[in-house]
């Protein structure tokens, strides 16, 4: 078909324009557009912007843009004046979609990237730009494929003592992995803290795509003495949302993650815990989790709500076998390694404070049983154990330990709103047998015994030899049956002939008809209000105070024989010295006149009413205890 003169003419002008067009598309100098750019990201971010070096665009179905030398500059204040720099931009333009009005980029490839991120010291972060542009919603176009040659970045907070520096390049195709990773390498500190971080994940811009397919990643850090790892895959790595994700956590102490993750936990001995970490939304969990904490083993689940205020702690935890010293760190007292060390000053009691700052950063619902406990000299058999941590406010309802056939039980309340810390504690020793509270001794050869007791104390003080110092309140103690040495007991009333018998022919076992103790606490001194101790050879009564200020006795004990001895000297024997170093000496001052043993055991008639359910008879419907207060009343 042959066209029209005119159409012949039109159609050569149009085909010339667009040959005319190319040419100079082809050639001509794309600098030109550096300055309107520059302008546009500066009205944009409020932040300079320069293109620097060439800016150069070759036409094709993907459009190559290429731009050296970008530089955006940095918040006022800020340490540096550039915030960001890149060496070069390569990226390409799927055309075809552009004419549709989407946005996608198939290629990015960054040479040299440098990145800033800071706070300044109001607490305010440089990436945050122009105010008319954060209520913006802003949307990354569709990106295919990013590499990083040489990229570095920097995050400095000087209020939490962070400054991180950060090398991030991209990794090769390989025989064992069809698409190229990203690899991060890091140091400087974190939190106060020497940090190094190494980390290898899969391409970069599959990490913000969510659930098309599992991004892999593994990685290692170290905090201080803190190390960890991950190891596994996430469905939505932008969020941290984790398909299966191992982790390892090991270190010298779990306090010490506190100023890390924010969640606050007792210190401990040294630890190495493994188990499968998950995220959705808020919630973090550790699942299956399995470890040591010094010499005891720790199994169960673990899980942080972030989404609360403060944040909620659930867990449910087992041990079965549990070293009791490696729960030192939970009472203030030294843990693990540290539990055999000597006192400092003379001093027994735990003086390391409690954290009212860490009772207000969490709460917490934490479930805890040890199948089997091992101690050096209390013959503790299981625990069980509830912690509920409410605005501050922690409770232990209750801790429960099995201990000498019975039971130990103590229910605990803190309240860290009250400075010091107010506590309030009640606890019950209950049908505890006194040859398996000395299975290595002859105090219960004889025949067995049984003993409870009961103290309810509240006071205040960021530890527990503060707590006790200013406590107020009363504490009991009851024993039926059992024996005490013969020899024990003639040393008590001073008689010096038939002590020297029984050093030479050997001590014989004395059978305890009954033992009750009874104190009244004020303001942390512990006032004797009975004391009475009844074998069918001597009675023992005694008086005077434990006071826990100083840590120091002053007891004053009595005896009455029911035999005869020439050479009894019938005085009292003193109790001195501090905890630490207690020291029993004779008072030779002259003889003590004692009433009978009524009057001693009727003082205490109504505290041993009280206890007389503590002993758990079993079986057994009286005791020698029924029978003198029987006596005395």
């Amino acid at each position: 078909m042959t066209l029209p003169r005119p159409l012949k003419w039109i159609a050569g002008i149009l085909l010339t324009i667009i040959v005319l067009l190319a040419l100079v598309i082809a050639f001509m100098d794309w600098n030109w557009l550096r300055g309107p750019i520059a302008r546009r990201v500066t009205a944009a971010t409020g932040r300079t912007f320069e293109i620097n070096g060439d800016l150069n665009v070759h036409l094709s179905l993907h459009p190559q843009i290429v731009a050296n030398d970008l530089v955006l500059g940095n918040a006022t204040g800020s340490t540096e004046p550039r915030m960001a720099s890149l060496k070069r931009l390569d990226v390409r333009i799927d055309a075809l979609k552009l004419l549709t009005g989407q946005i996608v980029l198939p290629d990015i490839a960054l040479t040299e990237p440098r990145l800033l991120l800071e706070m300044n010291p109001d607490g305010a972060p440089n990436w945050l730009f122009a105010e008319r542009d954060r209520n913006k919603p802003f949307e990354l176009p569709t990106i295919g494929q990013v590499s990083i040659e040489r990229g570095t970045a920097t995050y400095r907070d000087a209020k939490l003592k962070t400054d991180l520096a950060l090398e991030v390049h991209t990794l090769p195709v390989d025989k064992d992995h069809a698409e190229p990773r990203v690899e991060i390498a890091g140091k400087g500190s974190f939190k106060g803290l020497p940090t190094t971080l190494h980390a290898i994940g899969g391409a970069l811009l599959s990490a913000r795509v969510a659930g098309e397919s599992p991004y892999p990643i593994e990685a290692s850090a170290a905090f201080g003495s803190t190390k960890a790892t991950i190891n596994g895959t996430l469905l939505d790595p932008m969020h941290l949302t984790a398909q299966q994700l191992n982790f390892t956590l090991a270190g010298s102490d779990l306090a010490l993650l506190y100023p890390i993750i924010g969640v606050p936990i007792p210190p401990t001995p040294a630890y190495k815990l493994a188990g499968f970490l998950d995220h959705a939304g808020m919630l973090w969990t550790i699942r299956s989790l399995k470890g040591i904490v010094g010499e005891s083993d720790l199994a169960g689940e673990f899980a942080v709500d972030r989404g609360r205020k403060p944040q909620k702690i659930t867990a449910t935890l087992v041990s079965q076998k549990l070293v009791l010293r490696d729960l030192g760190g939970f009472i203030g007292a030294p843990s693990g390694a540290q539990a055999g060390q000597a006192p400092r000053g003379g001093r027994i009691l735990p003086t390391e404070p409690f954290s009212p700052d860490k009772l207000k950063a969490a709460d917490a619902d934490v479930h805890f049983r040890g199948a089997q406990v091992i101690t050096e000299k209390m013959p503790l058999e299981k625990m069980t154990a509830h912690l509920v941590v409410n605005n501050g406010v922690l409770k232990l309802t209750p801790i429960d330990f099995g201990m000498a056939g019975g039971h130990l039980l103590a229910e605990v309340e803190m309240n860290g709103h009250r400075a010091p810390i107010a506590t309030r504690a009640d606890v019950i020793a209950k049908g505890l047998h006194l040859e398996k509270m000395f299975p290595n001794s002859k105090l219960a050869s004889a025949n067995t015994g049984t003993m409870g007791g009961r103290a309810k104390l509240v006071g205040n003080g960021n530890s527990v030899a503060q707590l006790l110092a200013t406590s107020n309140g009363e504490a009991a103690l009851i024993m039926d049956g059992g024996s005490v040495g013969e020899l024990t007991l003639r040393l008590a009333n001073l008689d010096v002939a038939n002590s020297l018998l029984l050093m030479l022919g050997g001590d014989k076992q004395t059978p305890i008809r009954c033992m009750v103790a009874n104190f009244n606490a004020v303001g942390g001194n512990f006032n004797v209000q009975d004391l009475v101790l009844d074998t069918e050879k001597v009675n023992i009564t005694g008086s005077g105070s434990v006071n826990f200020n100083d840590e120091s006795l002053h007891l004053r004990l009595v005896a009455k024989s029911k035999g005869f001895s020439l050479a009894s000297l019938r005085g009292p024997i003193g109790i001195a010295g501090t905890f630490d170093a207690p020291v029993a000496r004779p008072e030779l001052g002259g003889v003590i006149t004692r009433g009978g043993l009524a009057v001693a055991i009727g003082a205490a008639t109504a505290g041993i009413g009280a206890l007389i359910p503590l002993l758990d008879f079993g079986k057994k419907n009286d005791s020698n205890c029924h029978e003198l207060i029987a006596q005395a009343k």
